[in-house]
């Protein structure tokens, strides 16, 4: 079981350490193609989009022929998209069509991984190992900006072969240690439920909040880079660096904090990061320093470490086991859903004024509290 998490926390590791090391290596390729600045959110909302369509695909195939085959495919499919994005990352229109290879692929990596850690894991362990696995992913926020802004200053496509690579490398330790971990129940349910039909049970309000909370935090990530060069001229160098410390702090409560938790204790922790969240935004708009900017961050990475990683596993926790890759599937888009919409909407609103965006985030962050207030009750209804 330890092996599978090692494994399953490198994969975790890779998928977010690709998809953030993207975050400040885009305005510099826009620049370069002397394109529109509308394709830095287009980019990113066009593989959100593309794990939202397909992760409800793999969710039921996963259910159906188990989790690993789906992992293996998910990272192939990921390597090959960096690939293709180093290659051709003079070509805007393959950029796209990278970034669309690479969503899908995430759509199958996070149902595949996020259902095993359910399959091995009980009630009472899982939020403790889906922290750890949250760990996982604030190491790739870390390393991820911090490489890509880095090595953009040698090469913009240097960082992207490297990252084929070692998921490449991953892969092969996939093949060869990862085992099945999905064992059909003998009998065949027939209630078995449909994604859309979690969205009318308590556990839909969770669902919601997931989206909420990754519209806000895709929003502030596709302009929180315009916002530090319209405010203090702030670089990529500069850039990886506050999201490198930011990942610290990310990681630092996932390993240190939440695996420690006990089953029912996640409530409080939840409003702790929605609290962090808020402060974060309300300081935004007011960004006058590099040291500034870097404690907005470090508030924005604790909160969504809080939040997200206990919603996941609170989720998780609703499932029957034979419906685990539809929910986690379900799950994740609403997550992509955020990713997509996220990046278009603080755009848009940052065009209006550069400060309106993380006035409109802090607003959003009170409606997504007042929704994880709306599910306890409401589940507490239904127990009752």
């Amino acid at each position: 079981m330890k092996r599978m998490i090692s494994v399953i926390m490198l994969i975790q590791f890779l998928i977010y350490f690709g998809f953030s090391m993207i975050i400040p290596v885009i305005p510099e390729i826009v620049t370069e193609l002397e394109a529109s600045t509308i394709h830095m959110g287009w980019l990113l909302a066009v593989y959100s989009l593309a794990s939202f369509l397909s992760a409800p695909f793999f969710g039921r195939l996963s259910d159906k022929y188990g989790r690993r085959k789906i992992l293996l495919y998910g990272l192939f499919a990921f390597a090959l998209s960096f690939f293709i994005f180093g290659v051709f990352i003079d070509n805007l229109f393959v950029l796209y069509i990278s970034r669309i290879l690479g969503g899908a692929a995430s759509g199958a990596l996070y149902t595949a991984t996020t259902s095993m850690v359910a399959d091995i894991t009980t009630r009472e362990t899982r939020t403790k190992y889906m922290g750890l696995v949250g760990m996982a992913i604030g190491m790739g926020f870390i390393f991820g900006p911090g490489i890509g802004g880095l090595l953009a200053g040698i090469s913009l496509s240097l960082a992207y072969y490297m990252t084929t690579f070692v998921i490449l490398a991953t892969l092969v330790v996939a093949v060869l240690k990862i085992k099945e971990t999905y064992r059909p129940t003998t009998s065949v349910r027939k209630d078995i439920t449909l994604p859309t039909e979690y969205l009318l049970q308590p556990v839909g309000i969770l669902l919601v909040c997931t989206f909420l909370i990754m519209f806000i935090n895709s929003g502030m990530e596709s302009t929180f880079q315009l916002l530090g060069i319209e405010r203090i001229s702030i670089t990529p160098a500069e850039m990886g660096v506050l999201f490198f410390i930011g990942g610290i702090f990310n990681a630092i409560v996932q390993g240190g904090v939440i695996r420690r938790l006990k089953d029912g204790q996640e409530l409080p922790f939840m409003i702790a990061g929605q609290v962090f969240t808020l402060i974060a935004f309300i300081m935004l708009p007011f960004m006058n320093g590099l040291f500034y900017a870097g404690v907005c961050i470090v508030f924005l990475m604790v909160g969504n470490a809080l939040v997200r990683t206990l919603i996941t596993s609170q989720i998780t926790k609703e499932a029957q086991t034979d419906e685990m890759g539809r929910i986690t599937s379900t799950t994740y888009s609403m997550d992509s859903l955020g990713r997509i919409f996220g990046p278009l909407v603080f755009n848009a609103l940052f065009l209006i004024t550069p400060g309106m965006p993380f006035w409109f985030g802090a607003a959003v962050t009170v409606f997504a509290t007042f929704f994880i207030f709306q599910y306890y009750r409401k589940r507490k209804r239904v127990i009752q």
